[in-house]
């Protein structure tokens, strides 16, 4: 099940999700089997190590495919026709600060459009968008939902613990632009990306080859993560450390560069419900280790976390400095 012994480790899911992709919208929290019992401990594993892991046989190679042809689709546009996406209630795009119409809603030194899973924005028109997006986040979703059924069986849960949170899930597909970026006089390549934990449940990370991502595991050292092509990258976020008691916890990560290559990554955001209640799972509460947190809404917490400009469980700018090595040519894809 775990194919090697890197950080984050790869881990073929096939078994897990197979035969459970559904077309139906509205069957976001389906009743699953009992997951595969090595996947479960393969998945258990990872998160006690590094809160990572990168997963193959998802079943989503296809609809990876159309999706990042679409995003590249979108951001090849002029940027008037990017910024005709408005940005409402933290859905919309946001342009690159260098690039940026509107300055009033401008970023950093990327460009990201999020969407939905409802009509929180109007969607680009671009042929083939609408349905490579919603194709993309249903079966996506479906996969999510699978890891957390072996997530729950690893934190001792029931199986069904997390799909009866997820009958309205909130969740979010970005589709995330890193222009090719360049190094500093003494070859330091920027960080456009700092050090940051994720804030929800569970995050899946489509991403296009170009290197950057980089992990810090608990105890460890800052990492590159080796994403083999038509893998996704699994990150647990910072409302799962906190069901988890911190049994599993959050991990830094950043992004460096890229230098030489434009870079484009498509993080799906999995949450449960609103309205659904956080507190310790009790399996991962015992004498040696009392519940630390007190209950809150999932939507209270992803509110709380998306507005403040802090990030409470890390240093922002942690992270060593990465400079141009020999095998790195500016230029080359």
């Amino acid at each position: 099940m775990t194919e090697r012994s890197e950080i984050p480790p790869l881990i073929d899911v096939q078994d897990l999700v197979a035969d459970e992709f559904t077309d139906h919208p509205s069957d976001l929290s389906p009743v699953f089997p009992a997951p595969p019992a090595a996947a479960v401990a393969a998945i258990h594993q990872a998160c006690l190590d590094t809160g990572f892991f990168v997963i193959t046989g998802h079943g989503l190679d296809s609809e990876m495919a159309r999706l990042f042809d679409q995003a590249r689709d979108f951001f090849d546009q002029p940027q008037a026709a990017k910024e005709e996406i408005p940005r409402i209630n933290r859905y919309g795009f946001i342009p690159h600060r260098r690039w940026a119409i509107d300055p009033v809603r401008q970023g950093s030194n990327t460009e990201y459009l999020d969407l939905g899973l409802g009509d929180e924005v109007p969607l680009p028109r671009l042929d083939g968008f609408k349905a490579a997006v919603r194709t993309y986040q249903r079966r996506a979703l479906t996969v999510g939902a699978r890891i957390l059924v072996a997530i729950a069986a690893g934190l001792g849960a029931e199986p069904d613990f997390f799909a009866t949170r997820m009958t309205n899930p909130q969740c979010r597909l970005r589709l995330l632009h890193y222009p090719a970026a360049e190094p500093g006089l003494d070859g330091t390549l920027p960080v456009p990306t700092e050090s940051h934990t994720d804030y929800g449940a569970l995050t899946l990370l489509a991403t296009d080859g170009v290197a950057g991502l980089e992990v810090k595991p608990i105890g460890g050292e800052w990492t590159p993560v080796v994403a083999p092509a038509g893998s996704l990258v699994v990150n647990l976020g910072d409302m799962l450390a906190r069901w988890s008691n911190d049994v599993y916890r959050s991990t830094p990560h950043r992004v460096v560069g890229p230098v030489g290559a434009d870079r484009i990554s498509i993080p799906f955001f999995v949450n449960p419900d609103p309205a659904t209640v956080v507190d310790c799972i009790p399996a991962c509460v015992t004498a040696e280790r009392p519940c630390r947190y007190g209950p809150v809404t999932a939507g209270e917490f992803l509110a709380s976390r998306i507005d403040s400009p802090a990030e409470p469980y890390i240093d922002r700018h942690d992270g060593p400095v990465r400079r141009l090595g020999p095998a790195q040519e500016v230029g080359g894809r």
